[in-house]
């Protein structure tokens, strides 16, 4: 990963065009692109948003792991101690609860607060199940 990652670097540059920019510069000199005439198909647009989507947060992460020392990293363990411990008492409380519910109780987001159930579900702190939501059924 780290080699793909140096090339992504080079071909991007720092602070460079976006993999999309870089895309539509290859297909222009192959003849396809916007100064050969025909444009980039649809489908390959999408791909390469999404492309474009994933390097961006691999480079946010890299960059947040260089910079993240042993002593920040041991502080971010102890938070996310402190919050699975909160997070199991609201449980011996209330019961069964969501992630919105759980966000609330904890006074986080509500991805974090997915976060925390799924690491907790995967070292055997909490059961986790799954359903459909609204969002997800067809209208």
């Amino acid at each position: 990963m780290e080699m793909g990652m140096g090339m992504a670097k080079k071909m991007m540059g720092k602070g460079g065009s976006s993999p999309m920019a870089m895309m539509q510069n290859m297909m222009a000199q192959m003849g396809q692109g916007e100064q050969g005439g025909a444009q980039m198909p649809p489908m390959m647009q999408m791909c390469m948003g999404m492309c474009s989507e994933m390097l961006t947060t691999i480079k946010r992460t890299t960059d947040m792991a260089a910079f993240a020392t042993p002593e920040l990293h041991q502080l971010f363990a102890e938070w996310l101690e402190t919050l699975e411990g909160e997070a199991l008492r609201h449980l011996e409380e209330s019961g069964e609860t969501d992630a919105a519910e759980l966000a609330k109780a904890l006074n986080i987001g509500e991805k974090s607060a997915a976060y925390l159930i799924a690491h907790m579900a995967s070292i055997g702190k909490v059961q986790s199940k799954v359903l459909a939501s609204e969002k997800g059924q067809e209208q």
